[in-house]
């Protein structure tokens, strides 16, 4: 049988790859999140669309690469994936009220995020099919004041609960797994 504090014993080079993967998406988000801090600051004008640069613009080679927003999401998943990962025996060991908690919390975020991303698009659509006539470019819509105090950039918003909802998922699944394999084994005991 499996021990718990060892759940699988991965090869160097698994662990290896996990931690250059976290260590590149973790760069990688805090230079997006920089140059959209930054961007934002200097081009704003007064007005601030929380996520309107990193959707305007295509990165390195306009137009046949992704958005900055592309990039942010996708790092924050392969991030939190392989930081999981890494810590999983770690994990493993915490007690069985501190991971039905943690599992409780993330099926919760994943319901919220869920919502979110399909109001988003719902509202997006909407917005869009409105503005068709109007020759707009969608990437530009936000959210109306009517709507929301705060003008989100839909395709921002939309990318990042997108990415929340895969990572609130597999913690839930991670963390029920680790729940399950305590119980199997006879380890977890409150």
């Amino acid at each position: 049988m499996e021990e718990l504090t060892e759940i699988r014993k991965s090869d160097r080079m698994t662990h290896m790859m996990y931690r250059v993967v976290a260590w590149v998406s973790g760069i990688t988000i805090l230079i997006t999140i920089a140059y959209g801090v930054v961007s934002t600051l200097i081009t704003s004008g007064g007005v601030i669309d929380i996520g309107f640069t990193l959707v305007n613009v295509e990165f390195p080679f306009p137009p046949y690469l992704a958005k900055p927003v592309t990039y942010l999401s996708v790092a924050s998943v392969a991030f939190f994936y392989s930081s999981l990962r890494l810590w999983e025996n770690r994990i493993a060991r915490w007690s069985r009220v501190k991971l039905s908690v943690l599992q409780l919390f993330a099926i919760i975020v994943a319901f919220a995020s869920s919502y979110e991303v399909l109001y988003n698009f719902m509202l997006w659509g909407a917005i869009f099919s409105a503005q068709y006539f109007a020759q707009q470019n969608p990437n530009l819509v936000f959210t109306p004041k009517v709507i929301s105090t705060i003008p989100w950039n839909l395709v921002f918003a939309t990318r990042m609960f997108s990415s929340l909802f895969v990572i609130a998922g597999y913690s839930a699944f991670f963390l029920r797994r680790l729940h399950s394999r305590g119980e199997k084994n006879g380890v977890l005991d409150l």
